[in-house]
């Protein structure tokens, strides 16, 4: 049994930029409106504003920028085609930008083009072999392709640059668990719960604790995680597979009942007792 971590590109987040130039008042008041609204994730308001700012001066150097930021907020609105025209158009402007780049890769992303995203990000990537965005991208979505030789290079590096990325830990965990290699993957989600507890995160070491024989380990984890996280349902399930490796049948049913009432994953639940009566469809 194998717990898998569920890494998406809503994990992760687009690079954003604050305007900070000299440039008219009206033109500064309406940038600076909308990056007040994107850190409120009012994504409406910032689309307007960013809009009036951009006809104010259509012809600044600076619409580069609030072009970036007006594809984020696009895409946060699920306007794909528009954010991806934004981004074209940032990019006429300011070709060699990682930042555009790595944004225009997560709207592709988002919008399930993985090709065009693969590209953009290697084209950032090129340009600041360093940025930590592009390079999480890149190693999920090469670790979503099965290219795990490709994902582990490019995580491995997000962790060297960023030692607090939870998410490259994350990845590597998901690297040792496709390869067959549980303790080791154990290390790397260890590494990940402790820069950023998570109940996915208890969960996946929970899990790879049950399966490497570790059950003491994996009681006290699921201790400490249910304190922490009391209606996270499959932390009931996982506890309840313990009960079950330890001959306490009543413990494993009560467990069971816990997790289902607190929207347990149906899937877990199959995974783990595919011939229990509670079974669902």
């Amino acid at each position: 049994m194998t717990f898998k971590t569920i890494i998406t590109i809503a994990s992760l987040c687009f690079a954003t930029e604050s305007f900070a130039q000299g440039f008219t008042p009206a033109y500064v008041e309406r940038a600076d409106s909308a990056d007040h609204y994107i850190k409120a994730e009012r994504w409406a308001d910032a689309e307007r504003n960013l809009k009036t700012a951009l006809r104010l001066e259509p012809a600044n150097p600076g619409n580069a920028l609030l072009l970036s930021n007006l594809g984020y907020v696009q895409t946060m609105l699920g306007k794909f085609d528009d954010a991806l025209e934004s981004y074209d158009v940032s990019l006429s402007i300011a070709p060699k930008s990682a930042v555009v780049l790595s944004n225009r890769a997560l709207t592709y992303a988002s919008a399930g083009k993985t090709a065009e995203a693969m590209k953009d990000l290697d084209a950032a990537l090129a340009i600041d072999s360093t940025r930590t965005m592009p390079l999480k991208m890149r190693g999920l979505l090469r670790l979503g392709n099965g290219d795990i030789a490709g994902a582990r290079h490019d995580l491995t590096l997000l962790a060297s640059y960023d030692k607090k990325n939870a998410t490259a830990y994350d990845g590597l965990a998901q690297c040792e668990i496709v390869e067959g290699q549980p303790g080791k993957a154990l290390e790397m989600a260890a590494a990940a719960l402790c820069l950023a507890p998570t109940p996915d995160r208890y969960c996946v070491k929970a899990s790879l604790e049950i399966d490497t024989g570790r059950l003491p380990e994996a009681a006290e984890t699921l201790r400490e995680a249910i304190k922490e996280f009391p209606r996270y349902g499959d932390l009931y399930l996982l506890r309840a597979r313990l009960h079950q490796l330890s001959y306490r049948p009543e413990d494993m049913e009560t467990d069971i009942r816990t997790a289902t009432e607190n929207s347990a994953s149906l899937e877990l639940l199959n995974q783990l007792f595919p011939n229990h009566r509670q079974k669902r469809k």
